[in-house]
Order: structure tokens, then sequence, then C-alpha cells
């Protein structure tokens, strides 16, 4: 693992701020590629979390310590016929977060937060592969208010409503945005868009959708 590395992902989890995060998935059937953890600036201290939409608001649900509530083991799009089982992602051993290593996967990022708790809670998966798209490949066609289902491991399901849809540069990733704790229990799902890059093999662009928890 890259120097700092690993220490930054825990302070960014825990609201402090750092440099821009460069999420990559692979495209079209090539190598997997993750996600570089850079140093976290020197002026970096930590920052009050929000609700996840950015606002400040209080939140929607009491702020629980993720480590306190079952894992996510299911995903459900409804609106894009989606139902997958999640693998567990975490840093590889370069530094890098971890991307599935099958196209039809969804992975949840196990150093975040868990549905019932303070989040985010941050599914990746692939939009496509050389055999054609992969489990992601609508992502983008998901529209506020589409509902996103969780299942955890003691049976209940969290459900999340879409609120907001950004499509970022790889280069100019939002990590805190993104992956940076909140005290609201939100959900986000990010894979790669943009323009495909032949020499990298890789595509430009990652799309992240944002939901945030419905009341039961």
């Amino acid at each position: 693992m890259r120097p700092g590395s690993a220490a930054l992902l825990r302070r960014l989890l825990a609201g402090t701020g750092a440099a821009a995060l460069l999420v990559g998935c692979a495209g079209q059937g090539d190598g997997v590629s993750g996600a570089a953890f850079p140093s976290a600036p020197a002026s970096s201290a930590p920052s009050a979390p929000t609700d996840g939409a950015g606002t400040g608001a209080p939140p929607a649900s009491p702020v629980v310590d993720p480590a306190s509530v079952p894992v996510p083991v299911s995903v459900s799009v409804p609106a894009l016929g989606l139902s997958e089982e999640l693998v567990d992602l975490g840093v590889a051993p370069d530094g890098t977060a971890e991307v599935p290593a099958d196209y039809d996967r969804v992975g949840w990022f196990t150093g975040g937060g868990r549905p019932g708790a303070r989040g985010p809670t941050v599914l990746m998966g692939h939009v496509d592969s050389t055999a054609g798209p992969a489990v992601f490949y609508e992502l983008g066609a998901l529209e506020p208010g589409d509902v996103v289902e969780v299942t955890v491991a003691d049976g209940s399901t969290a459900r999340y409503a879409v609120s907001q849809t950004q499509q970022v540069a790889k280069g100019e990733f939002p990590t805190a945005a993104v992956f940076g704790a909140t005290a609201a229990d939100v959900l986000r799902l990010i894979t790669c868009t943009g323009d495909f890059d032949s020499g990298a093999r890789s595509y430009t662009d990652n799309l992240v959708v944002t939901a945030e928890r419905l009341p039961r």
C-alpha cells in the first residue's frame, strides 16, 4: 500500500478533507483498476459531517456507528430491473480502492458506511466489458425519486430515493464529497462514464448517483 493511503482513508471516512481521489473502473474487458488515495494536504483538519446533500441540514436519521449495525448483502434497483448480491471491496495492496473482479457483480466498500448508520454506504460496479454491458450499464438512467433497496444481514431492507446524479472527471474526483463521512444514512453508487480512452483502456469520467434514506 502506498505510504499514507490507509491512514488517509480512515481520516477521510471520519470526516477529514483530502485531495482529489481518482476512482477508476476498467472498461471493455481490460484489467481492473481502482481508486488511488493520495496523501492528505498538510492543512487538512476534521470537518463537521453534513447530511449527504451538502446542505448542512440536520440528518434524517440518528447518527449511528456503522460497526454497530449489520452489513449490506444485496442491492435491488427496480427501475433498472437489477437485483444483485454484494461482494466486499477493500483497499488493494497498491493503496487503491478495489472494484469487483467480476463485471456482473456489485461491490460494497467495507471501509465506509452501512445502511442504518451514518454514511455513506458506497457501492461500485462496472459499466461494460468486451462481452457487452456490465452490471451498472444503465445506472445513468436513474432519475430523482427512483428507489434503491439494500438488504442487510439481518434480513431487513433499507430503502433509498435517488436525489442526485453527477458526472465527474476522474482527475477531479471529489474525494471528500463522495467518500467522506456524513451524519445521515446515504447511499452512493459509482461506475464509469464519459469517453473511452483506448490508450488507458478506461473511461475518462465517473458517474456518482446519490440516494437518501426513506422513512420507515
